[in-house]
């Protein structure tokens, strides 16, 4: 390859030379009719000068401009896959970022379904305890008016009693004697006397 590549600019070279070289003939048939008369020895000087500073230049040149050149592919190439990785890095990105939205989606679904069946569950269960609440309220009302009831019905047989008492005695008063009342008490002993056993 570097052969090729000394070849082509060798030959690149000869073409500058020859450019140069019809340059110079066109020049000279321009100048007219006073132009010297054409000679071998003059031209082959010409040519010989002219390979001489291709050759200078060829020698001076040659390996500046094919490191240039070479520095410049090796960059261009380095650049390439500088911008090949760069790509390749920022797609990893761009997927992984794609990937975090996605499983933050999913993520956030996940959430809203959690919180709504907590709300739910909170909700349920306050319900239950309200409904509870309620019932041992209602129980302790039923209760508390059973033993208000207790009492009251107590109180109004106490009250019903001692009434009929008080007036079964003013009813005995007025109508018994006073033989009736020691007939009564004589026979109310002599029951307590046979319920004791005869012993009083």
């Amino acid at each position: 390859m570097f052969s090729k590549i000394k070849f082509s600019s060798l030959s690149g070279l000869l073409v500058l030379a020859a450019a140069l070289l019809s340059a110079e003939w066109a020049m000279a048939a321009e100048a007219g009719a006073h132009a010297k008369a054409f000679s071998f020895t003059e031209e082959l000087f010409k040519l010989v000068n002219t390979l001489i500073v291709v050759g200078i230049l060829y020698k001076v040149a040659y390996h500046p401009i094919r490191n240039f050149l070479k520095d410049r592919r090796e960059g261009i190439r380095k650049a390439l896959e500088e911008s090949r990785a760069a790509r390749e890095e920022a797609e990893k990105q761009l997927a992984e970022q794609r990937s975090k939205v996605a499983d933050l989606e999913a993520e956030l679904v996940r959430v809203r379904e959690q919180g709504e069946k907590e709300r739910a569950m909170m909700r349920e269960r306050l319900e239950e305890e309200q409904e509870n609440q309620a019932q041992r309220l209602l129980e302790q009302t039923r209760t508390t008016i059973e033993l208000e009831s207790s009492k009251a019905r107590a109180e109004l047989q106490n009250q019903a009693a001692s009434l009929a008492l008080s007036l079964a005695e003013e009813m005995l008063k007025k109508e018994l004697g006073e033989a009736d009342q020691e007939r009564f008490v004589e026979n109310y002993l002599a029951k307590l006397e046979d319920r004791n056993g005869g012993s009083l």
